[in-house]
């Protein structure tokens, strides 16, 4: 428990400073130096986030690979094909700029979340 507080402490603290930093850029070409970076981490963090629900989906049909009941097998592979797909609306999203546009883009997030 204690751990988690500090965890949690830290990154409080790194976002209370960070939005310090970015929240009155100095001058023009600080600004478009923040929003370059903003956009970097905004791309990055959405092919990691497609990378971790990748391996989800992995570990989940490898699950189902091993399952002996056909129940278990089934629930397996749809946990994997559902990961998967969220993982895929990720890439998506990094080449729309937004989850929630296009619509159908919104719509694919809403339906793997709610399969989950």
């Amino acid at each position: 428990m204690i751990r988690l507080s500090v965890v949690f402490i830290l990154v409080a603290g790194f976002g209370i400073w960070s939005w310090l930093v970015m929240s009155d850029p100095s001058s023009p070409e600080q600004a478009t130096a923040q929003i370059k970076l903003l956009e970097a981490v905004y791309e990055n963090g959405n092919y990691l986030e497609a990378g971790i629900w990748g391996i989800f989906a992995l570990v989940f049909a490898v699950n189902g690979v091993k399952a002996t009941n056909i129940g278990q097998k089934r629930r397996g592979f749809i946990a994997a094909i559902v990961f998967l797909l969220f993982g895929l609306s990720d890439i998506v999203e990094v080449q729309t700029g937004a989850w929630w546009h296009p619509w159908w883009l919104f719509i694919w997030k809403i339906i793997c979340v709610i399969s989950m």
